[in-house]
């Protein structure tokens, strides 16, 4: 019989006004001295710890989030220390969890924490994936277009995942300013890979769709309506 045992860890939490992808990078800027311990004990030990996402409207006395909450755990890739002790960091976002219950004993929060991944798929999503990655790179097109910044190199486009879970994730952390924080979260603690994957699609098509319409007004603006030609008065 084949041990479904759930995984549990007890891991530091860090509560940000941000959500968190498996696969997605994150900087973080480190200076108070609570977070401090916590990136010291992190870089001497696994290098991991759990962001989480923590509205901004809560009071700030009610920093420790609810248990059953979901967030993302964190790999530090990069640390960029400061003569005066804060460092900037660079990390990847790695598995899913479930806030369990919290331990004491540290500065900085930490919890038992229950991970877990996506019901298995047993349809092919190739096409599918495919149909959302043409949306994101239009999208991206007009979005450059709107910042007069089409000239970039293709190098500097990001090399999306062909796998459709991982599609799923690293799509809405592109939106940065264009999805609710609200409704990241709720694409986060979806464990239906098919269903993720509709949701962003249905997202992108409607922002394709806005951004290219925007992006051609844009272009006509550039050149007064008259195709880059000097209009005769």
């Amino acid at each position: 019989m084949t041990d479904i045992t759930p995984i549990t860890q007890v891991i530091p939490i860090f509560p940000l006004a941000h959500v968190q992808f498996p696969g997605a990078l994150i900087p973080l800027h480190i200076f108070e001295p609570r977070y401090r311990k916590l990136l010291k004990d992190v870089m001497d030990g696994d290098k991991t710890f759990g962001i989480i996402y923590r509205d901004e409207e809560r009071p700030s006395e009610s920093e420790r989030l609810p248990l059953g909450s979901i967030g993302c755990t964190v790999e530090v890739a990069v640390v960029q220390g400061q003569p005066d002790g804060r460092s900037n960091i660079i990390c990847v976002g790695g598995r899913r969890y479930r806030l369990l219950k919290y331990v004491e004993g540290e500065p900085y929060l930490r919890a038992e924490v229950e991970f877990f991944d996506d019901e298995p798929v047993f349809e092919d999503l190739s096409q599918k994936t495919a149909h959302a990655k043409n949306l994101f790179q239009r999208w991206l097109t007009a979005n450059r277009k709107l910042r007069d910044d089409s000239d970039r190199e293709s190098s500097d486009v990001p090399e999306l995942p062909d796998d459709a879970q991982a599609l799923s994730f690293i799509v809405p952390a592109y939106l940065e300013k264009d999805l609710e924080a609200k409704a990241k979260q709720r694409l986060l603690e979806m464990t239906d890979t098919t269903v993720r994957l509709r949701v962003v699609t249905e997202i992108l098509e409607k922002l394709t769709s806005e951004y290219e319409k925007r992006a051609a007004v844009h272009q006509i603006a550039r050149t007064n309506g008259h195709c880059g030609k000097v209009p005769k008065i």
